[in-house]
């Protein structure tokens, strides 16, 4: 009996530690598809961060966002509306090719691959369910970004939508 009891208390911290969501990770599928990790920092405020890939380039954001319990008609509470802002780093490359003239006799032109630093703010908007069974979430977002430090000229798209599936750990 005693070895039943130590067991149950042993195993019983394993068996909860999915009902907790402190941190994620996980892909996000979109315009700016990469890694992700969010940690929360108190209840309903957490940090995520971001690696992905952006027009051929590479960028590095960090968002801090404020969860809200949303009021749908199941029974549980696994579906969150959050909201944040926060920025961006990193590489793209410039879209158009640019023909630079390397002798006029013959007349012989070289078309450069440019890529600039990325610098700039996003925000984000979104839903998440979480699945805490599993462990898992499921979420889908809107992340429109700014740059304003970038090749020769602001930046911004406002639907910067993804689709997110994290691993709860």
């Amino acid at each position: 009996m005693q070895k039943i009891l130590l067991s149950i208390v042993l195993l019983l911290p394993l068996c909860l530690f999915g009902q907790d969501y402190e941190r994620a990770a996980g892909v996000r599928l979109g315009h700016s598809s990469g890694i992700t990790y969010k940690k929360y920092v108190v209840k309903t405020e957490a940090v995520e961060m971001i690696l992905s890939g952006r027009n051929e380039g590479t960028q590095f954001t960090a968002l801090y966002e404020f969860h809200k319990p949303m009021e749908v008609s199941f029974e549980d509470e696994s579906f969150f509306f959050y909201y944040g802002i926060g920025g961006h780093i990193g590489f793209e490359r410039f879209d158009d090719l640019n023909k630079v003239l390397i002798s006029n006799t013959p007349l012989e032109f070289v078309f450069e691959d440019k890529s600039y630093l990325a610098i700039g703010l996003d925000a984000i908007v979104g839903v998440e369910y979480r699945y805490l069974s599993v462990p898992m979430t499921i979420g889908f977002e809107v992340k429109p970004y700014f740059n304003f430090i970038g090749m020769r000229y602001t930046k911004s798209r406002f639907w910067d939508a993804g689709f997110s599936i994290k691993y709860i750990f």
